[in-house]
């Protein structure tokens, strides 16, 4: 019987002893009017009433002290405090991982942001993208209303595919709104084993250019999942794909590239994984073992292909996918002037990390670029500004807990570094843009 069961019970016990004495007062009264004529029986029934009352009143009070010891509650006190580890504690414990979801009691400040401070260009985008895997379609007048609350400027839609299916997004996105939306390129991986593979991937994204698209994203498939005819992976710095990296520079049109992953994904998925609810979603994401490349050697291969190409420009997106290393990303920007970076659903990573994030900031203001990788969502922006904007305390990042079991800091950057960091610098980069005419290329 559990401790508050015995407690009520012991309450209507108490309330019938009550009720007893009450009654073998208003017995007793009952009796002698009924009885006014003969006394002697008047005294006798009434002395039976007397008896019955305190017989009735002792069983519930010993019924009341059996129920408190069996309860094990303490008169005088609710429960007693032990300063000792139950040994049984660990049989209690059935809340599932999954399940949990506390709730800080910690009080603080909280600072919304719905509008960002100044324009924004969010770089790293799905949004209506060509393959269809990034979301369910959403009319592209929504998604301006959705920009234009948040003081999103423009959306960069990464994963255009190329030939009609880039039309189909440009017609979509951009023809109505040429301002508000960017769409970027892609390679086709299935003509790797084609001796001329260079030659017509350069003349796909000339082509990918003409129809409008001002940029080529590489997602992290090339790597990690691209093979030839042999039965081998692509490697990022593959010299097959050399002119189209040339191309790119030629064109002035930057290469969002995606090499690697979170580092967790290359580590066994186990108690000691941080990401471990993340991997059990998404099995097909765990890079760990000897058929994957070690994510050091990844890294290798596409700061090979920036430094081999200094006149293209490279965005390694993700924070150049090493966010839990902001030594080692530092130290490739210093290395690689045609490197610059995006945080791209990497918000977590780095809102665990303030101080060294905001140092981070500070010292390449001129290199990093607003990303989400989120379809637009006025909550999600308002979440990411106020990561940037504010100085709050232990709040969750946008999808908590999906990445991992922790919370963010705000960075409260200074305005001129937010003013770079959302639009400026994607501005310049995008200034780069000679098309094909001004690079010399074919005229459409």
């Amino acid at each position: 019987m559990k401790k508050m069961e015995t407690r009520g019970l012991c309450f209507v016990l108490l309330l019938f002893i009550s009720f007893c004495y009450w009654a073998e007062y208003t017995l007793g009264v009952m009796v002698c009017q009924v009885f006014a004529r003969g006394r002697g029986g008047m005294i006798s029934i009434r002395g039976k009433a007397n008896s019955f009352g305190k017989w009735m009143v002792s069983a519930a009070a010993g019924a009341a002290l059996v129920l408190l010891i069996a309860g094990g509650v303490r008169l005088g006190r609710s429960q007693e405090i032990k300063y000792s580890t139950d040994p049984n504690a660990e049989k209690r414990m059935t809340l599932l991982l999954k399940d949990y979801e506390p709730h800080p009691m910690v009080h603080l400040a909280v600072h919304e942001v719905p509008r960002a401070k100044f324009a924004v260009i969010d770089v790293h985008n799905h949004v209506n993208d060509a393959g269809g895997i990034h979301g369910e379609a959403v009319p592209a007048a929504d998604v301006v209303k959705i920009m234009d609350h948040a003081n999103v400027k423009k959306v960069v839609i990464l994963t255009g595919m190329w030939g009609e299916k880039l039309q189909g997004v440009l017609d979509k996105m951009v023809k109505p709104y040429p301002d508000r939306f960017v769409v970027f390129t892609q390679m086709d991986w299935s003509k790797i084993d084609d001796p001329q593979f260079g030659a017509k991937m350069v003349e796909q994204m000339d082509d990918a250019v003409r129809r409008g698209a001002r940029g080529l994203k590489v997602l992290k498939d090339l790597g990690l999942g691209v093979k030839d005819k042999s039965g081998k992976l692509v490697a990022i710095d593959d010299p097959r794909i050399d002119p189209v990296w040339e191309e790119c520079g030629r064109l002035g049109i930057p290469v969002a590239i995606h090499s690697t992953d979170p580092e967790a994904f290359f580590t066994p998925t186990d108690k000691h994984n941080e990401r471990y609810e993340e991997l059990m979603h998404n099995p097909s994401w765990s890079f760990n073992g000897p058929k994957f490349p070690s994510k050091k050697k990844l890294l290798d291969e596409r700061n090979h292909i920036i430094e081999k190409h200094p006149h293209t420009t490279f965005i390694a997106l993700h924070v150049a996918n090493w966010p839990e290393n902001l030594d080692a990303v530092s130290g490739w920007l210093r290395k690689y002037p045609n490197m610059n970076v995006e945080f791209g659903a990497r918000e977590a990573e780095l809102g665990r990390q303030p101080r060294r994030a905001r140092e981070f900031f500070l010292e390449f203001q001129d290199r990093i670029m607003f990303g989400t990788d989120s379809e637009p969502n006025e909550k999600m922006y308002a979440n990411y500004f106020r990561w940037l904007e504010t100085n709050d305390e232990y709040f969750d990042y946008w999808d908590s807990p999906g990445q991992g079991r922790w919370e963010i800091y705000g960075m409260g950057l200074p305005d001129t570094v937010l003013e770079k960091v959302y639009h400026a610098n994607a501005e310049r980069i995008f200034a780069e843009y000679k098309g094909l005419e001004q690079s010399g290329g074919k005229k459409p």
